[in-house]
């Protein structure tokens, strides 16, 4: 999975199950499903992987979901997710445990939000960064890169081409997004 990051990489947060059939005429090989719920995850999933696509989901967003122990293993087994995002540091340890694939979210509030990300850092074993909103992205993504060498996505706000070519030539290792116009054109 960590090959998903060796390229720039699109990531579309479907937000409207409708967009899903659209991704899947796609080469993108990443999908967040963004809104789900634990009735429909399995099945969306399983749509996603008979067109050999990775299927991410963000942990805190699933309705009728618990991310205790149990939760996180069907979501490996029974659901066949690949990755999870999360800005809980102790639902992503449960997630890697199990094998899935982890993205801890930043979220760029304030500096005393932007601290507490980095001290969360040093005991996240998260295997990709978040920063989110994407336009303030590009000014702390040097500033994580002296912490830990991650791939680091930017989110949040991500509306145009122009905006993924700049994460692009900044060294962003892809972006998460859904607008529809953007990743439609990849």
């Amino acid at each position: 999975m960590k090959n998903e990051f060796n390229d720039f990489t699109i990531i579309p947060s479907i937000r409207q199950l409708k967009d899903l059939d659209d991704f899947l005429q796609t080469s993108l090989p990443i999908v967040l499903l963004s809104e789900v719920h634990i009735g429909n995850l399995g099945v969306l999933a399983k749509k996603c992987k008979k067109h050999n696509k990775k299927v991410f989901v963000n942990v805190d967003l699933i309705g009728g979901f618990s991310s205790d122990k149990m939760g996180i293993k069907l979501l490996k087994t029974l659901y066949n997710v690949d990755g999870v995002m999360s800005s809980n540091i102790m639902v992503l340890s449960m997630c890697k445990s199990v094998g899935l694939f982890t993205i801890q979210r930043f979220f760029l509030m304030d500096s005393r939000a932007f601290d507490s990300s980095l001290k969360s850092l040093k005991s996240s074993q998260a295997d990709a960064i978040e920063l989110l909103p994407s336009p303030l992205a590009p000014k702390f993504l040097d500033r994580i890169m002296e912490n830990k060498k991650l791939p680091i996505l930017a989110g949040g706000f991500v509306e145009d081409l122009d905006s993924v070519e700049m994460f692009k030539k900044l060294g962003f290792s892809g972006v998460t997004t859904s607008c529809k116009e953007v990743w439609l054109k990849q």
